[in-house]
């Protein structure tokens, strides 16, 4: 029995930590960060609560029709490009979900964002980063591999047990 619970114990801990590393730290390696969508500025494309990965770029890497990710004075937000006027040096960007345009300068630029989003990982990954779920990851993944160790032992004992019932 314990050595069919530390083999459940020692795979639900190898997803998470795949999981953790699949998703947080494997993008960074690559030059991508991660970002919660906030509002439903993108929803189209990138629905509130998704998590986004965003890699720096240039602004004469930028076309029409790109996602990028920026900063204002207050808020980091990703629209689609829809002009840009390299003259003054201004992306024009709107929400997919949006009426309204916004000029940026190319050095509120952050990067550039994939075509793509991950739904509801960016709840999560909010969560993570609070002092509350770091502290929770930590003692999940502690608790687990001390379970994971406290059932290696349990079947030593039986596998000792069963040596010695045998002679």
């Amino acid at each position: 029995m314990a050595k069919i619970l530390r083999l459940a114990v020692n795979t639900l801990l190898t997803v998470i930590l795949a999981t953790l590393l699949a998703v947080y730290a494997l993008p960074r390696v690559f030059g991508y960060k991660p970002y919660m969508v906030v509002s439903a500025s993108m929803q189209q494309s990138f629905p509130v609560g998704s998590l986004i990965f965003v890699r720096d770029a240039q602004p004469d890497e930028i076309e029409v029709g790109d996602p990028i990710t920026f900063r204002t004075e207050t808020l980091i937000i990703t629209h689609r490009v829809v002009a840009i006027d390299r003259g003054s040096q201004e992306f024009t960007t709107k929400g997919d979900n949006n009426n309204t345009t916004e000029t940026i300068p190319f050095d509120h630029l952050l990067g550039k964002a994939l075509n793509f989003s991950i739904p509801y990982l960016g709840y999560v990954s909010a969560w993570f980063i609070t002092l509350q779920g770091k502290i929770t990851v930590i003692s999940v993944i502690a608790a687990m591999a001390l379970l994971s160790l406290t059932l290696g032992k349990l079947e030593e004992l039986d596998n000792d047990e069963a040596k010695e019932g045998e002679s």
